[in-house]
């Protein structure tokens, strides 16, 4: 038992020793772990403060379902709040009416966040649209759009180009007609505007004019032009009109005649008449785009006259000037589609 007591003792007495002796080294060391807690504390806190006050503020998102569009665009847009859209076919909602929005209205956003908009595209189609005084390609675009999401391919058929008051290129005619069940439709013919034609015109004067310049103009009014060659001396002239007739002022009509004088070099002569013509080509409607190439074929050999790609539907007048007994080579895409021969 006494030995008990006495290393009780000695433990008392070396723990009390180091403690004495140790006792500022051990409170500094404590201060300085109280210290940096404290400042990293007071960091965290700092940072967490800043951040708050530099985020954007927060909004209660406001109810824009049951809105048309554009309204409740601009209802979102004072409340510095974003749109993605997302177009359905509804049957019982008109078309671009908001349907269903993400968040819902009331929930608590930050500002700049986007709200998910279901927005109608309108009913299913289940008839035939009107398609007057829209263009081929609008007709394209719209039966892609509303087919392929009903699961049915419905084509543009013939396109048919007609003189017409309307602006050319716009539809002014179709079969079948608006409001037929598209059950049994599988395609759409279109009767198309190429404009009004010109029935007359007065001529103005062209002496010094380039004949090409007067052929094409003239050819796109439908006016025959027979050109009477000249022997001249002067380069500067080859090509040029001397004179014509009829004269200036006269009114001519579709298909009449207008003979030019036009100045040649001795070594540009010929007696065969040059004629001016136009090509009217319409690009099939069936295929999306297509380069078409003309060439033509004449007394003075195969030229080109017009290469350029064109959408399906596209009404082409190609104005061009040739020889008697001409043939005219239509390319689609490098493949020969059309030959045409004029005496």
């Amino acid at each position: 038992m006494n030995e008990f007591f006495r290393r009780m003792g000695n433990a008392f007495r070396l723990f009390n020793n180091y403690v004495v002796t140790n006792s500022r080294l051990i409170i500094r060391n404590v201060a300085i772990v109280v210290f940096v807690c404290i400042v990293v504390l007071v960091s965290i806190s700092l940072l967490v403060f800043w951040m708050a006050r530099s985020a954007p503020p927060e909004v209660a998102v406001p109810k824009v379902t049951g809105k048309e569009l554009m309204e409740g665009m601009l209802v979102l847009q004072k409340k510095n709040l974003g749109a993605l859209l997302d177009p359905r076919y509804f049957s019982n909602h008109e078309k671009n009416m908001i349907v269903n929005q993400e968040p819902s209205p009331g929930s608590i956003v930050r500002e700049g966040k986007d709200v998910r908009l279901v927005v109608s595209k309108g009913p299913i189609i289940s008839i035939v649209e009107d398609y007057t005084g829209k263009t081929v390609t609008f007709v394209q675009n719209r039966l892609q759009e509303i087919f392929s999401f009903q699961g049915k391919t419905i084509r543009i058929g013939t396109v048919t180009s007609v003189a017409s008051e309307e602006p050319s290129g716009t539809i002014v005619g179709q079969y079948p007609p608006p409001n037929t069940p598209i059950t049994n439709v599988e395609r759409i013919d279109l009767v198309v505007s190429k404009g009004k034609e010109v029935q007359s015109f007065r001529l103005k004067d062209y002496t010094g004019t380039n004949v090409d310049e007067v052929m094409e103009t003239l050819a796109l009014r439908g006016v025959l032009v027979e050109v009477v060659p000249e022997i001249i001396n002067d380069p500067a002239g080859s090509g040029l009109v001397i004179s014509q007739d009829p004269p200036e002022g006269s009114v001519v009509k579709r298909n009449e005649m207008v003979n030019l004088v036009v100045g040649y070099l001795p070594s540009e002569q010929t007696r065969e008449k040059l004629y001016a013509r136009v090509l009217n080509f319409d690009v099939p409607a069936d295929v999306d785009t297509a380069q078409v190439r003309v060439v033509i074929q004449d007394r003075i050999g195969e030229r080109e006259i017009y290469n350029q790609e064109n959408n399906g539907g596209d009404i082409l007048s190609i104005p061009f000037k040739s020889y008697s007994n001409t043939s005219i080579y239509i390319y689609l895409d490098d493949s020969l589609y059309d030959l045409r021969k004029i005496e």
